[in-house]
């Protein structure tokens, strides 16, 4: 339905504290009411508690999360696995456990809000948008973490017997804007897990695991850095057409006839899915990828609940 508020939650692993925050403060704090939640990789459990209209479970998740061991363990062989068949260098039972305690079927369906959740599959390389009407949700949400090499990938079997692998949305979409403008919102909220991509310090990295997870970094950071540029453009293009509406009545040109003149730019943006859009993100880096640690859990909550309120000014606008 036209009118209604999107969240859109960018992957990035235990970087989703960030996400925690911004959330606990947008929703039950300030009381602004998401209809349309959007989620990629770490992004998809954020996603999946707003839909389900259950901040504080999802705060409770991360705040009882104490060790690394919590969500993922090494596999005995470790990289070395790789040469006798293993598909990953990491166990996740332990996120696998926790997401099937948090997710509420019944409540999802009875809350009236949409979800979106993106996964690839490993075999076609293609992306799939999953919503709340799919049985054990909780498994794509999984899916939609399962970052490739690191994490083992959600396997499936269809009706014919064929099995397909299924892994990490952010593959293809870290930051999977057009999933919720095909819905038709008012406004997106964008809320990513890292800082915008800056210069900084050299840093070296000791082993194929931290050379890996630098790799993902980059990787999700370029392409979420390509989505925004999108974000950019759209909030351009409708910024440009309220200003020529505001020009054309300065100089006399009333409200229908400046319509008039501006129909053939509206026919235009007709034509793609626009929506105003507002990003928010960490001013600087909290914690790694995998990094599961207590203090920075806690850190990257406060620091997503401080984001919002130094960007309410400009977010209020898209609340209704």
């Amino acid at each position: 339905m036209p009118g209604e508020l999107a969240v859109v939650l960018s992957g990035g692993g235990a970087k989703g504290a960030f996400q925690v925050g911004v959330l606990d403060e947008l929703i039950t704090n300030r009381g602004v009411k998401v209809d349309i939640a959007v989620g990629t990789s770490t992004g998809a459990i954020q996603a999946l508690a707003v839909a389900q209209d259950d901040i504080p479970k999802l705060v409770a998740f991360w705040s009882a999360l104490r060790r690394n061991s919590d969500i993922y363990t090494g596999k005995p062989l470790g990289p070395a696995g790789a040469i006798f068949g293993a598909d990953s260098l990491y166990e996740a039972k332990g996120l696998r456990r926790l997401l099937k305690r948090a997710t509420d079927e019944a409540r999802l369906r009875a809350t009236g809000k949409k979800l979106r959740l993106g996964v690839v599959n490993l075999g076609t390389g293609a992306f799939r948008t999953i919503d709340e009407t799919v049985p054990g949700i909780h498994n794509w949400v999984y899916a939609s973490c399962a970052m490739p090499v690191f994490f083992e990938p959600l396997v499936t079997r269809g009706a014919d017997g064929t099995e397909e692998q299924w892994v990490d949305g952010g593959v293809r979409d870290v930051t999977p804007l057009d999933s919720a403008l095909e819905l038709n919102p008012r406004g997106v909220i964008v809320v990513r897990t890292g800082p915008p991509p800056r210069p900084g310090r050299v840093r070296t990295y000791p082993d194929l695991v931290q050379i890996g997870l630098r790799a993902v970094d980059i990787l999700q950071s370029e392409v979420s850095a390509n989505d925004l540029a999108k974000a950019a453009l759209i909030n351009d293009m409708i910024a440009a057409r309220e200003a020529q509406f505001r020009a054309l009545q300065r100089i006399g040109v009333s409200g229908p006839d400046a319509l008039a003149v501006l129909r053939p730019l509206d026919l235009q943006i007709a034509r793609y899915r626009f929506a105003p859009i507002r990003v928010i993100e960490p001013a600087a880096e909290i914690s790694g990828t995998l990094e599961f640690d207590p203090a920075k859990i806690q850190a990257g909550i406060a620091a997503g609940r401080r984001a919002v309120a130094e960007a309410w000014e400009t977010l209020e606008p898209l609340l209704g």
